[in-house]
Parts: C-alpha cells; sequence; structure tokens
C-alpha cells in the first residue's frame, strides 16, 4: 500500500505517474517490480490528456498539493471488499483502521479528511474522474464511493487540501476521486472468501473488455456478502458492566421479569420476589441487555458498471458510463421493554385499568400500584431487525473536442438517481405493552392525556381482562399468564425513512495555452457549471397509540437546489530547468478561483494561490493559501411548514445519561433523587428523564460554512538514491461555522453553548414542553412523553462548530533491487496533528487534541500511521503492513475519569486514557510466470489483525455504524480480530 503513496513531485514525475497507472503498467518504481504487467493492459495516453486531482488544467499537476495515489498494487495488496476498505488504509482519512462494513451514521459511506467535522458539515468531496456522485443515505445526501466496482478502479487519489477554487462546496478539507479505467482489453475476475470468528465474507468481481483501434468498451461488478457480527461474539462488546476493565456498569433496570418502584419505598426491588431494595442508580442496574444486539449488520452489495469510450476523428472523442448499485444491510435489533411504566392493581381504585396479573412486590405486599421497568424478553429471540436497502443509477457523458494541438473544448454532464430506505421491520410497540399494562399508551396510565402532542387523540384499552392484558411480572418461560395475541402485538411496530435523491452537473471546460513564457507555455482552464438537486424524503412511523397498522404518522419532506458557477484557472511557469538559473531548477506558480451562486444559501467567491520551488533536482517546496465553502445539506435545513423538522432529527424522550457539572446549572441538585458527587450530577438515567429536540438549521437561522486552509511542504527524489521518495507537508485549516448538533457532553461543559440546557427542579410544565417541541409550528413529538420532565435539551442543528485543525502529513517509501534476494520496499504514511481547538459559536477555543468523544461525530487522535516491509522475487510476494492509532483520551459524556473544565466551562484535561491500538497485516502472494495458460493468475493469503487483538477498550459507544456496541471506538477500531482471506485472481 505505501508503495504507492506517491508525493506530487515534479510535474514531469507526476503525469508519468499517472499515465503508467492509466496504462495498468507499474509506476515507474512505485509498485512491485516483479509483478508482470497484465497482457491486456498497455495502452497510450499522451501527457497533455492527463488529469490530475486538484487541477482543472491538463498535464498540469496540481502545484502546491501534496498529492497521495492508491494505485494498482495497493488494490492487489489490500484485496478488498469494496473501495472503503481500500481508502482506509490512508492515515489522513478520518475512519482509517475502523471496519468498513455498514453505513457510518455520520457521513454514510463518504471518507473524510483529517478529521474536519463530520455528519452535516461533511467537508470532503468525493468525485469519480472529477465529477460528483449521487448523494445518498437518510440523513445528509453524501455520497457512497463502494457505488463502484473494485475491478474498474484505476486508482484513488487524495488531496489532503482546499480546492473549492477547482470543484466548488465540500472542498474544504480535501477531495477524494476515484479514477476509473480508460479502457480494458481481456478479462479479469478475483474471488476471495474470508474467515473470523463468529464472523464470514465472500467477494467476488470482474472486469471484461474489447479494444478497438479508436476506442474500447468494458464491464466491470462487483458482489459481496458479508456476514454479521454479533455483540456476543466479542467479549469487549458484551461485558454489561464494565467496572471491572476500568468502565461503568452499562447493565439496564429493564429485566425478565420487571423491576419495581414501589410508592412510599425507597430503592427499587430487583424482582417481584424482592425482599428488599437496592438504590436508584445505574451502578446498581442488573441485566446485560448488549448480549441480544448486533455488533456489525451483514451487508450485500451487487454493482455493474459499463463505460464507452471512442475517437470519432482525431479531433472528437466521447466517453460514456453507467453504472447500478444494490445494497443491504440487515440487523437483528434486540428486545425492547418499558422504563418506568405505572400498573395498578386491586385497591388502586383505577377500574378497568387494573391489570388481571397485577403482583405487588414480596417487600411491599400491600403496594395497589407500582411503576415498572420490563424488557420484553421473548422465548423465540425474534425482536425484528433493522435493514437499510440503497439502489443508485448514475451515468456520465464525456464529449472532448480539440479545436488544435493547444486547445481542447470538453463537455460534461453527470446524472444520478439514488433511493435510500432505513426501515424497522417488526420492531418492538411500547404503546402496544402500555395499552396492555395500564389500559393507555401512556407512561402515568393516564386516561386524559393525548398520545398526539397537538391533537386530542386518546388510546385506551379498557377493560384489562385476561385476553387482553400483560404479565410484566412473571418470564416467559411457561409461567407467563400473557395471551398469545398480546405477546404478538409487542412487535409489531414498522418504520420507513425513504430518501430520493436526483443530481445533475453539466460543465463547459475550454483548456489550453495562452502564450509562450522563457520558462514554457502560459495554461489556462476556464468554464462554466450548472447543477441541481432534487431531494424528497418520506417517513412513516408510529403515532404512539398502538402498532403501526392502526396507528401510523407519515412525513414528506421535499427540497430543491440550483447552482450557477463559473471558475478559472492559470498556470504559470516562471523558471524551467533549461534556463539554468543557480537554486532555482524550476518555480511555477498557479491562481485559480471560482464564483457559485446558489439558489437557496446565496453566492461565494473562493480563490486559491499555489507555488513550487525546486531549488536542485529531486528537492521540491510547495505551498498554497485558499478559501472553501461548504453549502449546508438541503435536508438539514428543515421543513418551517413541519417546525424544521427533518428526517435525522426529532423531537422527544431523551435517552443519554448526562453528567451535568454542578457548577455550570446549580440548580440540577434540586432535582428529586438525582444522584451527584462532588461536581457533577447524573441526569437521563430512569429516575431523571427529559426531553432532547433536534430541529434543522432553519429553525436556529443557520448560514453558510467556510473554509481558510493553507499548507507548505517538501518532497524529496534524490538522483543519488534511486528508489527513494518522500513527501512532508504542514497544513493548517481553519472551519467557520460548522453545521452540527451539539452533543450533551459539548452542550453541559461549553460556556457558548450552556443555554441549550434547561433544567426544571420542579419538572417542566406542559406549556414548558409544548413551546420546547415547536408544536405550535407544526413540530411533533415522537414516543410517549415522561410524566415528570426535569430538562430540556436542545441539540438542533446550528453554526455551532468552529475548528482550527494542523498537523503533518508523511511519507516516504525505499524500493530497491538485491540481485538474487529479490527486491525490497519499505515505507510509511502517518498523519499527525499538531492542533485540534475548537470553540462553539465563537467563544472561548479549547483543544480536544488527542481525543475522542467531545465531538460525536468526528474523532481527533493525534497519530495515525500505516508502514509496510515488503519483498519479492519470482512472482512470490510478501508484505507485511504495521497500523498504528496512537494513545488519546476518551472524552464521551460517559467517561469514568470526569472532564476537567476551566472557569468558562470548557474542557481542558481529564477522560479516560485510551491505549494504542498495534495491529499487524500479512499478505502472500504468488503470481504464475511462464508461457503457460495462467501466466499473470495470483493466488493470494490476505491477513488482517494477524495477531487478533482486540480494540483497546473505550468507556462508551461511538454508533458510527448501523449497529455498533460499548466498549471499543468504532471511528478507529475494527472489532473482528483476526480475518483471514483466500483468494484466486485470474486473467485472459
Amino acid at each position: 500500500m505505501l508503495g504507492e503513496y506517491l508525493p506530487a513531485r515534479l510535474n514531469s514525475s507526476l503525469i508519468a505517474i499517472a499515465a503508467a497507472m492509466v496504462a495498468g503498467q507499474p509506476a515507474l518504481a512505485q509498485d512491485n517490480a516483479t509483478i508482470a504487467p497484465p497482457p491486456q493492459g498497455s495502452q497510450s495516453v499522451a501527457d497533455s490528456d492527463i488529469i490530475v486531482t486538484g487541477s482543472a488544467i491538463r498535464g498540469v499537476a496540481p502545484v502546491g498539493s501534496n498529492l497521495i495515489s492508491v494505485g494498482q498494487d495497493t488494490i492487489e495488496k489490500t484485496a478488498p471488499v469494496n473501495v472503503s476498505q481500500l481508502v482506509n488504509t490512508v492515515p489522513s482519512i478520518s475512519t482509517a483502521g475502523s471496519v468498513a462494513q455498514g453505513e457510518n451514521a455520520y457521513s454514510y459511506y463518504s471518507p473524510q479528511i483529517h478529521s474536519l467535522a463530520g455528519s452535516s458539515s461533511n467537508t470532503t468531496l468525493v468525485i469519480m474522474d472529477g465529477l460528483r456522485l449521487p448523494g445518498g443515505g437518510t440523513q445528509f445526501a453524501q455520497t457512497d464511493p463502494n457505488i463502484i466496482p473494485v475491478s474498474a478502479i484505476q486508482r484513488v487519489e487524495v488531496l489532503a487540501d482546499g480546492a473549492s477554487s477547482v470543484y466548488g462546496s465540500d472542498a474544504v478539507a480535501g477531495v477524494v476521486n476515484f479514477i476509473t479505467r480508460r479502457t480494458f482489453d481481456g478479462f479479469e475476475a478475483n474471488a476471495q472468501a474470508g474467515f473470523a470468528d463468529s464472523y464470514h465474507n465472500t467477494n467476488f468481481n470482474f472486469i471484461w473488455g474489447k479494444k478497438w483501434d479508436t476506442g474500447g468498451v468494458y464491464v466491470a461488478g462487483s458482489y459481496s456478502d458479508q456476514s454479521e457480527l454479533k455483540n456476543r461474539d466479542r467479549r469487549f462488546s458484551s461485558l454489561g458492566d464494565y467496572r471491572p476493565v476500568g468502565g461503568t456498569n452499562t447493565n439496564s433496570y429493564q429485566c425478565s421479569p420487571a423491576t419495581i418502584i414501589a410508592p412510599g419505598v425507597s430503592g427499587v426491588f430487583l424482582s417481584p420476589g424482592a425482599t428488599t431494595t437496592v438504590p436508584n442508580i445505574q451502578a446498581n442496574a442488573p441485566c446485560n441487555n448488549s448480549v441480544y444486539a448486533n455488533l456489525l449488520p451483514s451487508q450485500f452489495r451487487a454493482n455493474a458498471m459499463i463505460k464507452v469510450t471512442n475517437d470519432f476523428s482525431d479531433k472528437f472523442t466521447v466517453t460514456a458510463m453507467m453504472n447500478y448499485n444494490r445494497q443491504e444491510t440487515h440487523n437483528a435489533s434486540g428486545p425492547g421493554g418499558l422504563t418506568n411504566a405505572a400498573a395498578f392493581g386491586p385497591g388502586s381504585g383505577r377500574g378497568g385499568q387494573i391489570n388481571p396479573f397485577y403482583q405487588a412486590p414480596a417487600g411491599a405486599p400491600g403496594a395497589t400500584q407500582q411503576t415498572v421497568t420490563w424488557l420484553a424478553l421473548l422465548p423465540d429471540g425474534n425482536y425484528g431487525e433493522q435493514e437499510s436497502q440503497s439502489d443508485s443509477i448514475y451515468s456520465t457523458a464525456v464529449a472532448e473536442y480539440h479545436v488544435n494541438d493547444d486547445w481542447t473544448l470538453t463537455f460534461s454532464d453527470a446524472f444520478g438517481w439514488n433511493r435510500s430506505a432505513l426501515n424497522t421491520v417488526n420492531g418492538f410497540c411500547s404503546a402496544c405493552a402500555l395499552l396492555a399494562l395500564n389500559g393507555t399508551a401512556q407512561l402515568s396510565g393516564s386516561t386524559t392525556a393525548t398520545n398526539i402532542p397537538g391533537q386530542n387523540v386518546i388510546a385506551l384499552n379498557l377493560p384489562l381482562t385476561a385476553a387482553n392484558a400483560l404479565d410484566v411480572w412473571r418470564p416467559f418461560d411457561g409461567t407467563n399468564r400473557t395471551s398469545e395475541a398480546v405477546i404478538r402485538s409487542l412487535y409489531r411496530n414498522n418504520s420507513e425513512n425513504t430518501n430520493y435523491n436526483t443530481f445533475n452537473q453539466m460543465k463547459l471546460d475550454l483548456n489550453g495555452s495562452l502564450f509562450s513564457l522563457p520558462a514554457g507555455k502560459l495554461k489556462i482552464a476556464v468554464g462554466g457549471e450548472y447543477l441541481w438537486y432534487e431531494q424528497t424524503q418520506k417517513i412513516t412511523g408510529s403515532n404512539n397509540t398502538g402498532p403501526t397498522t392502526t396507528g401510523s404518522n407519515f412525513r414528506v419532506y421535499n427540497y430543491k437546489r440550483d447552482v450557477k458557477s463559473l471558475y478559472a484557472e492559470l498556470y504559470i511557469p516562471v523558471v524551467s530547468p533549461d534556463m539554468g538559473i543557480p537554486l532555482v531548477h524550476s518555480f511555477d506558480l498557479s491562481i485559480s478561483g471560482r464564483y457559485d451562486s446558489y439558489s437557496d444559501v446565496g453566492s461565494t467567491t473562493n480563490p486559491k494561490f499555489a507555488a513550487n520551488w525546486e531549488p536542485v533536482e529531486g528537492v521540491k517546496l510547495r505551498g498554497n493559501y485558499s478559501r472553501a465553502f461548504v453549502a449546508p445539506p438541503t435536508a438539514v435545513i428543515g421543513d418551517p411548514t413541519q417546525g424544521y423538522l427533518y428526517a435525522s432529527g426529532s423531537v422527544g424522550v431523551n435517552g443519554t445519561q448526562i453528567a451535568v457539572p454542578i457548577a455550570n446549572y446549580p440548580d440540577v441538585v434540586n432535582i428529586p433523587g438525582v444522584q451527584c458527587d462532588a461536581t457533577t450530577c447524573t441526569i437521563g438515567t430512569p429516575a431523571i428523564q427529559g426531553m432532547r429536540r433536534q430541529l434543522g438549521g432553519g429553525f436556529s437561522n443557520m448560514t453558510p460554512q467556510k473554509g481558510r486552509s493553507w499548507s507548505a511542504g517538501i518532497d524529496l527524489a534524490p538522483r543519488f538514491l534511486p528508489g527513494f521518495t518522500a513527501a512532508f507537508t504542514y497544513f493548517h485549516n481553519k472551519f467557520i461555522g460548522g453545521v452540527s448538533s451539539p452533543s450533551p457532553s459539548a452542550i453541559v461543559n461549553s460556556a457558548g453553548l450552556r443555554n441549550l440546557l434547561t433544567i426544571c427542579p420542579q419538572t417542566c410544565s406542559p406549556a414548558q414542553i409544548d413551546e420546547f417541541a415547536n408544536i405550535a409550528n407544526g413540530a411533533t413529538v415522537s414516543g410517549a412523553i415522561p410524566p415528570q420532565v426535569y430538562f430540556l435539551i436542545d441539540q438542533s442543528s446550528r453554526n455551532a462548530l468552529n475548528l482550527t485543525v494542523e498537523g503533518i502529513d508523511g511519507q516516504f517509501n525505499y524500493r530497491a533491487d538485491i540481485g538474487e534476494l529479490g527486491s525490497f520496499v519499505i515505507g510509511t504514511g502517518f498523519t499527525y496533528f499538531t492542533k485540534f481547538r475548537q470553540n462553539f459559536g465563537g467563544g472561548t477555543d479549547f483543544s480536544i487534541l488527542n481525543t475522542s468523544g467531545y465531538n460525536t461525530t468526528f474523532p481527533s487522535v493525534r497519530f495515525k500511521n500505516r508502514a509496510q516491509l515488503g519483498w519479492a522475487k519470482d512472482g512470490l510476494s510478501a508484505d507485511l503492513f504495521w497500523n498504528h492509532t496512537g494513545s488519546y483520551r476518551n472524552w464521551i459524556s460517559t467517561t469514568v475519569a470526569p472532564i476537567i473544565v476551566n472557569s468558562a466551562g470548557n474542557p481542558i484535561g481529564g477522560g479516560d486514557k485510551v491505549k494504542a491500538n498495534d495491529t499487524f497485516d500479512l499478505h502472500l502472494q504468488y503470481e504464475f510466470q511462464g508461457e503457460s495458460f495462467a501466466r499473470g493468475w495470483q493466488i493470494y493469503v490476505d491477513a488482517q489483525n494477524i495477531l487478533d487483538k482486540d480494540p483497546p477498550f473505550y468507556n462508551g459507544n461511538t454508533n458510527g455504524i448501523l449497529g455498533g456496541a460499548w466498549g471499543y471506538n468504532g471511528f478507529v477500531s475494527n472489532p473482528i480480530g483476526r480475518m483471514v482471506s483466500v483468494g484466486l485472481r485470474i486473467r485472459m
């Protein structure tokens, strides 16, 4: 892999490398010299036709920037199931080291550069062959590069610099460009199967192509099937009580049979037969429910792509591509349950609400009513599932007209359509359980409270009888008295969130030379672009009155946007090698700029200035400055006709425990029964419930997001040391007004966000709750409102986040042929952050360097590295990779060691130390030699995490994927363990 971390050295050398990659040949000395070029790969591509990421000018590498290119050799030696796994080998990608399976909750499948925010603050542009990809997912219409078959990829280029002056919105942190093969002749197929403890996957991809004198056609496709991984199959994800390993007790009071709180009795009865209680604190929670859920969802994906290119004359060329992708994930749900629900017995005076199965706890036999917390643990263990589906259709057409030998006019069109759905199938129906427990759909058992806020809708199931009541006092082991009909009703909730994204991008570019300077031709690219988006979100779910078959709500959100753009780039060669100027072997300048006009958020202008200086041959100094822009995702603005609700936001019950600093919220100590230590009180427990809202950015008057960046670096390719290349880049990136939904930890610990939490020591009034939920303007509440609401926390999307990030990207590679011993390669690539500061709302800056969890959508771990040691001889090769993530601090809200804050409420220390993570991968490969029919075929064994090392313990749940679990950091760690794959690649 690191054999192809190529610095953007001299323009001529980079173009040669790019041309070699396009041709399918070894890229100079960077690829494994013993790998014979496939017989079908040869083609001729002129330097002037090469377009490299970061520059609109043909034949010119991006001036002032470091370009990392991951090519065919890396693809073979990574044996990726999908392109996300391939990109995750680049340390500058935020998710490097994580598992590439399932949808990332914060960026869909889209890679992020330098951890520069995430979620709705996506600052990395992901493109294919220089054109945008269709948006997808059920949140922010981000891209899924995995729609591209791995077999169609020629190389992946990562440009970690601001690039809005060339590409427009989103390219604040940089660009990831997936470049597909231009043509292909022959047939190649790759099949592999992988196995780990309680986990497996299979993968098949192919490409077939035919070339002719004026062009060619190829068809590529891939199929992959990755199994689920259950929490119970990994100890670190299923302990429940993590105190023995330095964590917290994540167990629940949701048990079967129920735990009980009786009026007038302090504490909780841990079962109906209990004669004594325990204090009602999280540390005493007895039931480990993590064993029922999945750590990873199963995932299936199939895609196909056809690409045709033809020269209709020596001046006119047309290339067309069409791609289809289908993917599904299936994530088995764990059991649902009730928390603090009222149940009434004989003598309570509640008439038809008296549950015929009522049982007073043994320690309070006279209790005529009680509050129960219960887990609906069924004998068959079938609790429904959460599934996602995605269908994508993507096509591009590029027509190039060579006006003369110097000027080219290019028209490009990219069209994409995506349908993404996230569905709950046969999920737990809390309203159904409540109706069978106390005759209402209310936790409190109120027969007068409405179930749909803002409407007078009351669901009742009266009187309760043996036929329609729920027995929570006995387990479902043959002694439970609940009827079969009621048991079936418990898992009858279905929900659907379907998004339709359509876009069209049209570009017209003119590329050529204005005139000649002493150092060479002054080149220019000018162009215009028109881009439009349409997004429709359709959401169906429960209305809290019973099963969704009889009580559902349905919402539709529609968004549109169009963008008109003009851009230009100028390449100025100032000094060339043949001018013979001392200490200035070459000197180049680049100036580019772009104007974008958005139909919904206004206009923006973004320039970039860059320079290369080569004092002597093989040593290049480079630098650049740029401004960039990210348009807020249309879906996160919210629908004003619906109270600014949006698909991934909601108003409902808070489901997270929050450690609230007493110094910031003195009233928190006055909440009845709240558990406090010397500095904090914990809310969000079963006894201290509250409400959370996450409305769209229109509610908070959201504005566009801006970026300011510069970088400086050096590239080395010394003539006295053939085979050695190195590149080091110091980057500075400022992100201003990032759209974010602030985490509870950020809210309670940051002075700029402190007003977003309201404490109600005597419970919040109905008027407060209605105003908080924005019901008067069309918003609705999801789920039942707790009988006592003690706090209101506002996590609505807003321009809350400002980041200043600095660090070093570095890579070096040395390859040497040692005669009979074969060829050797050693190299490494790393990202090291030197600064990671942020503030909220323009408040005081504070550092989150080398932490994870304070921001729930992206980590800020200081150091990542991937190193390679390889050997090859006579078709046999062995490559050992070392993956390192440095030690860091856990700053999630559930950390054991409290986060230390200053007088302004900003964090300055504390948190749990998370150990460094070191894993090793090994790739063994043999390529058949000689003249036999199998020439060029490869057999290989790929072993990831060969020492089967568990990820470092992390006291929290990043929920970075559909699934997720407590005990490890899904942003930077892989939970699968040792994964061994065997494969065969054939070429004809």
